[in-house]
C-alpha cells in the first residue's frame, strides 16, 4: 500500500465529481471545492450529455478474491482526502459493495472492493459487511452501508472507519425499528444537521438519520421518517422492489430517489429535525424510459440526471425541468435480454459519473459480468 501511495503524488490530473474536484493519477490525491456544475459557466460541452459517448471498457473485475463474493451492487466515490498526517489511501477510488456470497446467496456478500478508475488495480476495502447494498461517504471520513442481509428484516446501516474498520464497543452497526431493508443511503449537508438517509424496500419508506457522532453511532443517531407509502413489491433479497438509488443534487438541495416497483422518481428534502414526512415526495419521472430504475447519479457537466435501468439494462438520461424532467439520451450498456418475469439477465445497479479532461465519463456495475465497466 505504501508504493501505491507513492505512485499516486506524481502526475495529477483533474477529476470532477458533481461539486468536487479531484486531482488523480493512480486514484487520487488532493480535493479542492468547486462551484455546482448547474451554478458554474456553462462549458461548450456542457449539454452533450451521454449521446457523445460511445465506448465501453471494463475498469476491473469486483469478484473478492478471498471469499469469492459476486454480484456487484451500490458504487460510491471515495471523497475523503484525508488528514495532512493521515491521508486516505483509499481516496479518488470508486468502492464497490459485493451482494452475494460465493454460492451466489442474495445478500450474503460481506465485502466492498476499492477500485482505482484510471489502473484497474483492486483492494477489498472491508469484509464486515452484511449484504451491502449502497454506500455513502462522509464529509468527515466514514463511510455508510446500507446492510440489506439475506432478509431484509435482518437489515442494518454500518458505519465504518476511512479504512474499512468497524468502530469499537459496538458503535457502527445503527438498528432501528423504522429500517425495512434498508436498500439506498446518501448523504445530505445541512449547516445544523448533515443527515444520511435510508431507504427501504420492504416497506417504502424513507429514513433520515441525524445527531451522530463517532465512535457511538449505533446509540447518537436519531431516526426520522421523510417519505412513506412508496410503491414496493417482494419479500426476500432476491424479489425484494421499490425506493433504492438515491442522489443529492446541491443545485436543487432535493434528493432524487428512483423506485422500480412503479418505474418512477421522486424528490424529497431535508431541513434538519423538523421536517416533515413527504409521503410518496414529488414526482418527478415516471414511466416511459424507466424500466426498473435502480442506480442514479447527476451529470458533473451539465446536472441531468442519470440513471441504470435493472429492466432493459439501459442507462437514461433525464434533464430536470420546472415540474418534470423529460428524457434526451439512452443507452444500452449491456446487451443481455432480461427476463419481464424472472429478472435474469439484469446487469446494472450501481453509477457514478465523474468528468476528466472534460470528458463525461460513466461508471457502472455489471452484475452479469462481475465488473465495474465505464461508458466513455
Amino acid at each position: 500500500m505504501q508504493l501505491m501511495q507513492l505512485t499516486r503524488r506524481r502526475n495529477r490530473r483533474p477529476w470532477v465529481i458533481g461539486s468536487m474536484v479531484l486531482f488523480a493519477a493512480m486514484g487520487a490525491l488532493s480535493v479542492s471545492r468547486g462551484a455546482s456544475a448547474a451554478h458554474a459557466a456553462p462549458a461548450p460541452v456542457a449539454r452533450s450529455g451521454i449521446g457523445a459517448l460511445h465506448q465501453i471498457d471494463v475498469v476491473a473485475s469486483t469478484v473478492n478474491p478471498a471469499n469469492g463474493d459476486t454480484n456487484p451492487y451500490g458504487v460510491v466515490w471515495d471523497t475523503f482526502a484525508g488528514t495532512a498526517t493521515s491521508p486516505n489511501p483509499y481516496y479518488g477510488d470508486l468502492l464497490v459493495s459485493n451482494f452475494n456470497n460465493q454460492a451466489g446467496v442474495n445478500g450474503a456478500g460481506s465485502t466492498i472492493e476499492a477500485i482505482n478508475p484510471q489502473t484497474g488495480a483492486v483492494s477489498t476495502w472491508t469484509t464486515a459487511a452484511a449484504g451491502p447494498v449502497a454506500l455513502a461517504v462522509s464529509p468527515k471520513g466514514p463511510v455508510w452501508i446500507a446492510n440489506f442481509g439475506t432478509e431484509g428484516t435482518n437489515g442494518n446501516v454500518m458505519v465504518l472507519t476511512p479504512q474499512g474498520q468497524v468502530f469499537p464497543n459496538g458503535g457502527s452497526v445503527i438498528a432501528r425499528s423504522q429500517f425495512a431493508g434498508p436498500w439506498g443511503q446518501v448523504f445530505v449537508p445541512n449547516p445544523t444537521a448533515p443527515a444520511f438517509l435510508v431507504t427501504n424496500g420492504l416497506s417504502g419508506t424513507i429514513d433520515a438519520m441525524y445527531g451522530f457522532s463517532p465512535p457511538s453511532f449505533s446509540t447518537d443517531t436519531e431516526v426520522a421518517v421523510i417519505g412513506s407509502g412508496l410503491a414496493h413489491a417482494g419479500n426476500t433479497a432476491g424479489t425484494v422492489m421499490g425506493p433504492q438509488g438515491m442522489v443529492y443534487d446541491p443545485a436543487t438541495h432535493m434528493v432524487y430517489v428512483t423506485d422500480a416497483a412503479d418505474n418512477s422518481i421522486r424528490a424529497f428534502y431535508w431541513n434538519g429535525p423538523n421536517t416533515p414526512n413527504q409521503g410518496q415526495g414529488r414526482l418527478v419521472y415516471q414511466g416511459g424510459a424507466l424500466k426498473a430504475p435502480a442506480g442514479i447519479t447527476i451529470d458533473p457537466l451539465n446536472g441531468d440526471l442519470l440513471v441504470v435501468n435493472q429492466g432493459n439494462n439501459h442507462l437514461v438520461e433525464l434533464r430536470l425541468g420546472r415540474k418534470r424532467a423529460r428524457v434526451v439520451g439512452q443507452k444500452v450498456l449491456d446487451r443481455t435480454p432480461v427476463n419481464p418475469r424472472t429478472g435474469a439477465g439484469s446487469a446494472l445497479f450501481g453509477v457514478a459519473a465523474a468528468v476528466s479532461h472534460g470528458r463525461l465519463k460513466v461508471f457502472f456495475t455489471n452484475d452479469n459480468t462481475n465488473t465495474v465497466d465505464v461508458l466513455k
